[in-house]
């Protein structure tokens, strides 16, 4: 992988793992609910949750993905039922009594990735511009694919987290934190959405 393709790479790391989504979103709305600790689990889980459709582009589902069809029809139907789920997880934690509603766990996590629409197309589009004719294996291409995202996840979904969690520290419980929280849900279901229809 020549340096000019390898910088292009990275910094569409940054750009796709740093830009809000229903990963980021989440993880920003836990960090405001429940703090940096409770977030952290659950962004270790979205990391290893993603592993095996980074795998599966890599060595051919993409190219069954982008051909549309029946599974990319049931894949939209889970991910949006799954982003409704973590959404109202996510305000319940905010308009419920502390303790009433268990935080979100690690295995909650693991399928934050795997039904996100804009984690498939940002590792399709990576892989086919930046990976399909670089020249390395397809096992090679695989591992950079793996530990590129997995690095700009750790760090930019930590970021929104800990943004979360400014937001809370600033603002505190109350009224106008259960407001942000339910705008933080909605955008997270909004960007689905959005992600979905394209």
């Amino acid at each position: 992988m020549d340096p000019a393709t390898l910088l292009a790479f990275a910094v569409f790391i940054i750009v796709m793992t740093g830009t809000p989504g229903p990963g980021n979103l989440t993880f920003l709305a836990i960090g405001a609910s429940a703090g940096y600790r409770t977030a952290f689990p659950v962004i270790l889980a979205s990391i290893v949750g993603a592993w095996p459709l980074k795998l599966s582009v890599a060595y051919g589902l993409g190219h069954v993905m982008a051909g549309g069809g029946t599974i990319v029809t049931v894949f939209k139907v889970l991910s949006m039922t799954y982003m409704t789920y973590l959404a109202w997880r996510i305000v319940s934690l905010s308009i419920k009594p502390k303790g009433e509603v268990a935080l979100p766990s690690f295995w909650e996590g693991l399928l934050i990735h795997p039904l996100s629409p804009k984690t498939w197309a940002m590792n399709l589009v990576a892989f086919s511009t930046f990976l399909a004719g670089n020249g390395l294996g397809i096992h090679e291409n695989a591992l950079i694919l793996l530990v590129g995202f997995s690095l700009g996840g750790l760090v930019f979904h930590s970021l929104w987290a800990l943004v979360g969690v400014s937001i809370l520290a600033v603002i505190g419980e109350g009224p106008m934190m259960r407001i942000i929280t339910i705008v933080m849900a909605a955008g997270m279901l909004a960007a689905t959405a959005w992600a979905l229809l394209l």
